[in-house]
């Protein structure tokens, strides 16, 4: 809702995408929760810090980007 002003989406996919986005970034903060209890109980200290820095900035970006192309498909062209 805090970029609803910003982005214009089709008016059919509007109603059903927030929710749907909501729900990716809850389900993706759950996964690296998940996934950074696992490298820090599993490996030793300097892998994890590793993984901290290195890896979840990656795999932020990586959902970031592959979001963007998902929400392109819903964009207003006439409007933007």
């Amino acid at each position: 809702m805090a970029m609803g002003k910003q982005i214009r989406f089709k008016p059919e996919a509007e109603q059903q995408l927030w929710p749907q986005l909501n729900l990716a970034w809850s389900l993706f903060f759950l996964f690296m929760g998940l996934l950074n209890l696992y490298v820090a109980y599993q490996f030793d200290e300097a892998t994890w810090v590793n993984f901290k820095l290195f890896g979840g900035m990656g795999l932020l970006f990586a959902f970031v980007v592959a979001q963007g192309f998902w929400l392109n498909k819903f964009i207003d062209q006439e409007e933007a």
